[in-house]
């Protein structure tokens, strides 16, 4: 059979190389994205935005309400499917928060461990963990432990939860190795005590900043320079795309202007000018 797997991920779909992996130890010929006639075409969408192409078959973040791609757990991904310099996949996608703005609540993501070796193949030296709250996982310290083993480098793309990040898990954070920063987030203002005290104990790192969502521009403000404060760097994020304001908001964070200035407050008000 001939397999088409469609999808708007610019750089890796963990569903797809799955589904690759299986269709081709059953003999089928996959294509990624391909064009013509398939006996079966599978579409794996992550934007509400993006063009979505007939599929016989689909899923993902994108489709309301968030469908997965079932029946493909098994198999290891098909790393050839994507340009991947690293290994991919989840030890624990379970995340406890209930954020309003997220999709993860909706997936019903099973509180299942795994080991890295279900997915990581040797040839590579680093690891993308698609995590989407690796601290909340029992069992944390096991992940770690086999990455150390394994003496791989960490491409962290999700990030990790502030409020459970105590003396241990900075530790385990500052004995990784990671590729360029380590992720955090600070999304709302009532998490700030929790948020405080993480950031105060995590090693230097990328701080996502929800704006746009329930916040004032001065909670931007003041989390940005907090942020910056206890030696992180703020990473802004409007919701929705946002409006022009925070887009220039974005623009002007990731300028890194401010730090020619006493405070951010000072800084945004000059870029403005």
């Amino acid at each position: 059979m001939k397999i088409n797997l469609r999808t708007d991920a610019k750089f890796h779909n963990l569903a797809l190389m799955k589904i690759s992996t299986a269709h081709k130890q059953a003999g089928d010929q996959v294509f990624l994205n391909g064009v013509g006639i398939a006996d079966i075409t599978y579409g794996s969408w992550l934007f509400s935005k993006s063009e979505k192409h007939p599929c016989d078959i689909e899923g993902g973040p994108a489709i309301d309400p968030a469908i997965k791609l079932n029946g493909f757990e098994e198999y290891k991904p098909d790393y050839s499917l994507f340009p991947v310099d690293y290994s991919l996949g989840f030890t624990w996608s379970y995340c406890p928060r209930k954020c309003p703005f997220c999709i993860v609540p909706k997936q019903n993501n099973p509180k299942e461990h795994h080991s890295i070796w279900d997915f990581h193949d040797s040839k590579f030296k680093k690891i993308c963990l698609l995590n989407n709250n690796t601290f909340s996982d029992p069992q944390w310290k096991e992940t770690f432990e086999e990455i150390w083993d394994a003496e791989l480098i960490v491409r962290d793309e999700n990030g990790y939860d502030l409020r459970l990040i105590d003396e241990e898990k900075a530790e385990a954070l500052k004995k990784t190795k990671f590729e360029k920063y380590i992720h955090y987030a600070w999304d709302l203002m009532e998490n700030e005590k929790k948020i405080l005290k993480g950031l105060k104990l995590a090693p230097r790192g990328l701080v996502y900043v929800l704006i746009g969502f329930n916040t004032t521009q001065e909670e931007d403000i003041y989390r940005c320079q907090k942020i910056h404060d206890l030696g992180h760097d703020p990473y802004v994020m409007p919701y929705n795309g946002g409006n022009k304001q925070l887009r220039a908001f974005k623009r002007f964070i990731d300028s890194r202007m401010y730090r020619k200035c006493k405070t951010i407050d000072e800084a945004w008000k000059l870029y403005q000018k």
